[in-house]
């Protein structure tokens, strides 16, 4: 018997027949009830749910070069604003259109104080940050032209200083492709509750691995990956207690495996699945 998803928004109506719960979507994954946290048939529900809601991701109207230098410019210790003011200064000074930028003046605009809401601060990283627009700027001035954005990833990733999850964020914004995935550990663990990937798996080491299967369940499900991307990430950042279910699951399952005696002194293996 077939499950029909069943949406009526202000933005319009959509409808689409899904197979029975127990019909397999990839090898070792079931579509699964679309009340029953957290399989498929429940994030096709979300997802047709946020595309009534929500238009599709859209280019920045960035070069590459920009884009990559927005990047390099932001991460951990660095607040958005801080970055993009530091990104808006070396732009503005021409630094994504001037072949043969050096370090040493790229360190130099970055270092003078940056006005960021009313408030002057000083650019912590700024011989880090420029020492990586230099090393990056010459070929991305010269860049090829691509047919794909896997394409385009694959090549960012052999620039210095830019890995996987940075190079699909980049490509993402830059060109709003869908042939690349933006993984993290909210997406690794729903699909490792699933049975999409297998536990050894992690963002960090696997990812072009992990991208791979997540790709292959979108396409299953007739999803944009940014879709499904969107729905779990609003889902997990809602409710800390559906990240901790996600997470004590995994824990609990992993003891299926340990001999009798050390299983008697684990916890009780919690449900894969609980209603919504």
């Amino acid at each position: 018997m077939t499950q029909t998803v069943a949406i009526v928004a202000r933005a319009g109506s959509l409808q689409r027949e899904l197979p029975n719960p127990d019909q397999t979507l990839l090898t070792g994954v079931r579509w699964g009830a679309l009340d029953e946290f957290p399989t498929p048939a429940y994030w096709t529900r979300l997802a047709l749910a946020h595309r009534l809601d929500a238009a599709p991701p859209a280019a920045s109207g960035r070069s590459l070069a920009e884009e990559v230098g927005a990047s390099l410019l932001g991460g951990p210790g660095i607040p958005v604003a801080l970055g993009e003011a530091a990104f808006t200064r070396v732009r503005e000074r021409g630094a994504f259109v001037q072949p043969g930028m050096c370090e040493i003046t790229l360190a130099g605009w970055l270092s003078e104080p940056l006005e960021v809401n009313g408030k002057t601060l000083n650019f912590r990283f700024a011989e880090q940050k420029a020492r990586h627009l230099a090393a990056v700027m010459p070929a991305l001035l010269s860049a090829p032209d691509f047919a794909a954005g896997y394409e385009v990833r694959n090549w960012l990733m052999a620039l210095p200083g830019v890995g996987p999850k940075t190079a699909s964020t980049i490509v993402r914004s830059w060109s709003a492709a869908e042939d690349v995935a933006l993984l993290d550990a909210h997406v690794l663990r729903v699909g490792q509750v699933i049975g999409l990937f297998s536990r050894k798996l992690t963002v960090e080491r696997h990812y072009l691995e992990v991208e791979s299967r997540f790709l292959k369940l979108c396409a299953a499900m007739d999803l944009r990956p940014s879709e499904l991307e969107a729905v779990i990430a609003r889902e997990m950042s809602a409710s800390p207690e559906t990240v901790r279910f996600l997470a004590d699951h995994l824990k609990a399952t992993e003891t299926a495996a340990q001999p009798a005696a050390r299983r008697m002194r684990e916890p009780e293996q919690i449900a894969l699945v609980f209603t919504a």
